[in-house]
């Protein structure tokens, strides 16, 4: 009976030892977290243990405002199966920087136009020139898209007299002539902006976050990226290896 309880316990012991071995196994082969580069490139992809990520763009000493900024893309990331890791930019679940905005109403000039003026940071309007898409009370659709940031509209033309106007504004750009394309191309500043045209008749809209750095942040919904084995990932067609 003795022996019996012994021949028992060692094969619990045995069974313990093989399962936490295992275990330890498995997790040493899914714990992708850690920094991986790709072939030839110094950008960097750093997948923290904690689950959020930040794509680090190449270390440069030139002179344009693209090479100040630090990262291209951060936000958080997940392993959903074995061999496959899921990541979604920041943009997806928090209000970034430069979405955020400054309105100063005012009553000037013509009193029978509307008056909107967008202003960007000096740096930023010097590298890439957006069209300003504007909707003005979104049951009417009363639709308007400018080069200019400076934006001039008959109250008469554009209903705006007596009513409770509303105001959407984006931002959009073009990609032509553009090889790669990994930032965004429509940026929504204003959702249905209650608009005092009864008042004011001069809308003053400051972006000051909306830089260069921003405008080329990247966005990734749910991207897929895949294990090669322990020590490569495969994302964007590009083999990344860990260092």
């Amino acid at each position: 009976m003795l022996k019996t309880n012994k021949m028992k316990n060692y094969t619990i012991i045995l069974l313990l030892q093989f399962c936490v071995s295992g275990y330890l196994q498995s997790q040493t082969i899914n714990d992708y977290s850690g920094v991986y580069k790709i072939k030839g490139s110094e950008q960097k992809l750093d997948l923290n243990p904690k689950g959020s990520y930040i794509l680090y763009n190449p270390e440069s000493f030139g002179h344009l405002a693209t090479d100040f900024c630090e990262y291209a893309s951060k936000g958080q990331w997940k392993k959903i199966s074995s061999d496959v890791i899921d990541i979604t930019s920041e943009n997806y679940y928090l209000k970034q920087e430069g979405f955020k905005y400054d309105l100063k109403q005012e009553s000037k000039l013509s009193k029978d136009s509307v008056y909107i003026d967008i202003i960007l940071p000096k740096d930023f309007e010097e590298v890439a020139t957006p069209e300003f898409d504007l909707l003005l009370n979104y049951k009417t659709s009363k639709r308007i898209r400018s080069a200019s940031n400076r934006i001039k509209l008959s109250k008469k033309d554009y209903s705006l007299v007596g009513v409770k106007n509303q105001l959407t504004l984006n931002l959009i750009f073009n990609a032509k002539g553009e090889r790669f394309f990994n930032n965004r191309l429509n940026y929504n500043i204003l959702q249905d902006y209650n608009l005092d045209t009864n008042t004011y008749n001069y809308f003053i809209i400051s972006l000051p976050n909306f830089n260069q750095c921003f405008y080329d942040f990247e966005p990734y919904y749910h991207s897929y990226i895949y294990v090669k084995d322990k020590n490569t990932l495969i994302w964007k067609g590009e083999e990344w290896i860990s260092q």
